[in-house]
């Protein structure tokens, strides 16, 4: 009887959908933000933005050709996870009530089903680290644009500010973090007490501590990197040069 009570169990919890309830059930903070990133993708492709004055806008850069991975990087981050869960699909929530069934039937979903894709993070961060340098060939190009010369204006300061945000956020991940030696078993013992490699991972677990602010810092910094250089090639005049030499 109990083993056909386990088999029965096991074949309801194979039969589950694939898609998450979170994917489908009415939600307006979750469909509304893919209305607006939905928007926005069209916006974006509609109303390209070409090199201009050597400025290269982070969203039509090479990394463009790579978009699903850097997507995927983000999406799986545990600083976006944690977020998207609690705000956007209100699950599961921080204390004990029965707001969207937490406590009545609906369980978590996270890293389950389709959120299966959550535990592939670690892949996706090498693929951020193979496009990163792409973000300072950018960089070379707007240093460059005029031959012989060496130009650094505004919009190049800000191009330089948005490669270090999205260095920092990739090197501040918790994947990092643990292939640093966070998968090493005893630290406290002498031959890892004061080794290289522990003076490093605890840098590296010093800036993780702050991976969530980095992550919304640096995709901040696409959008508004992005606004400049659109104003910029509408023909406002907010790109001045700071320094300039002859080589």
């Amino acid at each position: 009887m109990v083993e056909n009570v386990t088999a029965t169990k096991n074949t309801n919890e194979t039969r589950k959908p694939l898609i998450p309830v979170e994917l489908t059930e009415a939600n307006w903070r979750f469909w509304s933000f893919v209305l607006l990133a939905l928007i926005a993708i069209y916006l974006m492709t509609l109303y390209q933005v070409p090199v201009v004055q050597g400025l290269t806008d982070p969203f039509y850069s090479p990394t463009i050709l790579v978009l699903p991975l850097v997507a995927g990087f983000r999406a799986t981050c545990y600083a976006y996870r944690k977020d998207y869960h609690r705000h956007l699909f209100n699950h599961p929530n921080a204390c004990n009530t029965d707001v969207r069934k937490d406590w009545k039937g609906r369980k978590y979903t996270g890293e389950t089903r389709l959120f299966r894709i959550e535990n592939y993070h670690r892949y996706f961060w090498y693929t951020a680290v193979a496009i990163l340098p792409f973000f300072y060939y950018d960089l070379y190009i707007a240093f460059t644009y005029q031959a012989g010369q060496f130009t650094l204006s505004l919009g190049a300061l800000l191009l330089v500010l948005n490669a270090l945000w999205v260095t920092i956020y990739t090197f501040s991940c918790h994947y990092f973090r643990h292939a640093t030696g966070g998968n090493i078993d005893c630290y406290s013992c002498p031959v890892n007490k004061k080794s290289v490699r522990r003076g490093f991972f605890n840098k590296i677990s010093a800036i993780n501590h702050h991976h969530e602010m980095f992550a919304w810092i640096s995709l901040a910094s696409f959008f508004l990197v992005d606004l400049f250089i659109r104003g910029v090639a509408a023909g406002l005049s907010i790109n001045p040069i700071l320094l300039s030499f002859k080589w």
